[in-house]
């Protein structure tokens, strides 16, 4: 299927790909060749590939290679992108200099079991007063956030509750979170839309 989500935001490249090809159809379209063994993996890596073509025609994969942190770069060059994917999508961002980050996360009541390891004493303040459903949403799409500064940011070592911050959001289907990273006050923006059961969120930053 082609994009379903395909935008330009404050000079930053985004879309979203819904996986319903074969293998194939991937592999014949761009030069990019999957190493998973896992089949999922496999699709969803060739997907996200395609993406990174289709919103950035000719996108040199032959020079992605990975940091120290194992985030995918493009070696001397000043273009930054960054890659999700999760069952039956791909998302991706490309901008020029600055920093991104994105991740697509499917919402599930499995957040409720792991959001002590995420989550600060000032989340669960933001959350407490929704009902079950809505917690698991905007619990979702707090993992979905932190995901997405952790990988703008590209160097590991972040602590998840603490080292990521989310100090407000928009209780809506699309909006714009603002958040502090590491030991900073400095306060840093993460836009997200919902998608049916998804939710895709990205990111510019200097992260310090």
């Amino acid at each position: 299927m082609p994009l379903v989500l395909n935008t330009t935001h404050h000079l930053a490249l985004v879309g979203v790909w819904e996986i319903t090809e074969p293998s194939d159809f991937f592999e014949h379209a761009i030069a990019y060749r999957s190493g998973a063994s896992n089949p999922g993996h496999h699709l969803q890596q060739l997907a996200s590939r395609m993406l990174l073509d289709a919103l950035y025609p000719g996108f040199p994969f032959a020079k992605i290679t990975l940091n120290p942190a194992g985030k995918p770069i493009i070696e001397k060059s000043i273009t930054q992108f960054s890659i999700s994917h999760t069952k039956g999508f791909a998302a991706a961002i490309i901008a020029e200099v600055t920093p991104v980050g994105i991740d697509i996360e499917g919402i599930s009541p499995r957040v409720l079991k792991v959001e002590k390891k995420f989550l600060n004493a000032h989340e669960f303040m933001l959350l407490d007063r929704f009902s079950l459903q809505e917690r698991i949403d905007f619990a979702s799409l707090f993992w979905c956030i932190k995901e997405t500064v952790y990988k703008c940011w590209g160097k590991g070592g972040v602590d998840f509750s603490d080292g990521i911050r989310i100090m407000s959001f928009m209780p809506t289907e699309k909006g714009m979170a603002m958040l502090q990273f590491g030991a900073f006050e400095q306060l840093h923006q993460v836009h997200y839309q919902r998608l049916g059961d998804l939710w895709i969120s990205h990111m510019q930053a200097n992260l310090k």
